[in-house]
């Protein structure tokens, strides 16, 4: 299923990002530096190809995109480009705006499409979500068929109610859960009744976008909860 290349939220080492791979194409979930990093010492080249779905602009989530797209489009002697999925037409305007304005990229480096332009079979719809005011309306998470196997990713959420409904036994889910408690967040103290009904249910969750591991790793001993699986470099 999927895989993370972190698991932490914004201030952890590694930020929250994760990837699958199907009929030969890599999909990552953001891409943030740390991923960037990461990706470089993966075997990409031998991906027909590359995409990238982005959850929201922040830059534990967005920060390494530019770079990313520089680094395939060259490193592949301008023979493969990376196609950017933004889950709305909004986000795809901020998008480009960072990229090209702010980081100068160029526009023959890179394809960027909206998740409803997308033909896919594993992308299912993007999910809208709350998480913070300033991003009102452009944060999501994502509904998606992976190798057959229905998934749900929120991204960053601070409200589980768009994404119970799609859920259902055999769904794979993966939700950010907090420690520390606040209003942008998913706070596990509050949500973890919920999350073990759903694993009773025949759904398996899994926690990500973690910011004390050690702290939600002894709340969820015992249960059937899971942390997010990191990915572990054997020439994917």
């Amino acid at each position: 299923m999927l895989q993370f290349l972190g698991r932490g939220s914004a201030f952890s080492d590694e930020h929250n990002s994760a990837f699958f791979i199907e009929d030969n194409e890599l999909v990552l979930i953001d891409c943030p530096a740390t991923s960037y990093q990461k990706v470089k010492k993966m075997n990409w080249e031998q991906y027909d190809n590359i995409y990238i779905l982005i959850t929201h602009t922040h830059g534990d989530h967005s920060g390494g995109v530019g770079t990313m797209l520089q680094y395939v489009w060259f490193v592949s002697y301008m023979k493969k480009k990376v196609t950017v999925v933004t889950p709305s037409e909004a986000v795809k305007e901020d998008l480009l705006l960072l990229l090209m304005r702010v980081e100068g990229c160029e526009k023959e480096w890179f394809n960027i499409v909206t998740a409803d332009e997308l033909d896919k079979k594993w992308l299912i719809s993007a999910i809208p979500t709350s998480h913070v005011e300033p991003l009102e309306g452009k944060c999501f998470g994502y509904h998606l068929k992976v190798n057959g196997i229905d998934v749900v990713y929120t991204g960053d959420t601070a409200t589980l109610e768009p994404f119970i409904p799609l859920l259902k036994k055999g769904s794979y889910f993966y939700t950010e859960a907090a420690y520390h408690k606040s209003n942008v967040h998913i706070y596990l103290k509050d949500s973890l009744p919920e999350f073990l009904k759903l694993a009773e249910k025949g759904v398996s969750v899994y926690l990500m976008h973690l910011d004390v591991e050690e702290e939600i790793i002894k709340m969820i001993d015992g249960t059937q909860l899971e942390l997010a699986e990191l990915y572990e470099n054997s020439e994917v």
